[in-house]
């Protein structure tokens, strides 16, 4: 039986035509016949079935549009392109099965085409050679913020910690760094210090004693040990983090800007 049915796996799962959800139960099937070195009836059946439907499918298929696609995974996996990567292989087996593409279908492919065009890669070429230091630094600020506040733009957001060299594409910049929140949350870091080392400052009446520490008396002074003591991970205005000793304490406490005021001495 092993040897009958393992040529059977080879040849399917070599085959273009079985992509998505049928090539996962091709592969889930080989990996039970692998442990168990046989199958049941029902799933031998099945598997003869898939055999059967790609030997009767036509031989001759449109060149033209095969050779398009190939050429254009090509370029979508040279751009890391995930979700093209897994949509093309999709249509070349439904090309290769024999069955038409749908109007929507090849709406969506001439929107991949128009993606990974020779013009749009001169455009991402030279966005990337005009990616300044200044916008790395907004990036990486961006980044902090959203892994600080899950789940949007994650991954993007660990590549622009881990890789220092990393240049998101135009239109991914735009939407983490240029979005309403992660501009705030720029406009605080790089905003100029409201308190400097050394300067003495008290919580402001309406202070969220939760962000603060409760064990800090509501008329709480203390000295700045450090601004930009932390990333900031709040939109909100004057979300700037301070180190700050409060007397009588003997551990510092992370404090934003916005809960705090001058302090007597």
């Amino acid at each position: 039986m092993a040897r009958r049915l393992q040529p059977i796996f080879d040849s399917i799962l070599a085959d273009a035509r079985i992509t998505g959800s049928e090539r996962f139960f091709v592969e889930s099937l080989q990996s039970h016949f692998r442990g168990r070195k046989s199958l049941t009836a029902g799933r031998r059946r099945c598997l003869r079935e898939i055999e059967d439907r790609l030997k009767a499918a036509p031989a001759a298929v449109d060149a033209t549009l095969d050779s398009r696609l190939s050429d254009l995974l090509s370029r979508a996996t040279t751009a890391a392109d995930r979700w093209a990567m897994d949509f093309i292989p999709s249509l070349r087996g439904q090309l290769l099965a024999g069955r038409d593409l749908s109007a929507r279908q090849v709406e969506i492919l001439a929107k991949i085409e128009a993606r990974h065009s020779d013009k749009a890669q001169a455009v991402r070429d030279s966005w990337a050679s005009s990616f300044t230091s200044e916008m790395r630094a907004k990036l990486v600020i961006a980044a902090r913020y959203y892994l600080a506040n899950p789940p949007y733009f994650g991954d993007l957001a660990q590549k622009a910690i881990d890789d220092d060299s990393f240049v998101p594409t135009k239109r991914a910049y735009e939407k983490m760094v240029e979005n309403k929140y992660a501009t705030k949350v720029i406009e605080s870091t790089l905003s100029k210090a409201k308190f400097n080392p050394g300067s003495h400052v008290a919580l402001r009446a309406n202070a969220n004693f939760r962000a603060v520490g409760y064990a800090v008396p509501r008329t709480g002074t203390g000295v700045v040990l450090k601004a930009d003591a932390k990333p900031v991970t709040s939109p909100a205005r004057g979300s700037k983090v301070y180190s700050v000793l409060f007397f009588g304490q003997t551990t510092p406490n992370f404090v934003e800007e916005r809960w705090l005021k001058k302090g007597k001495r």
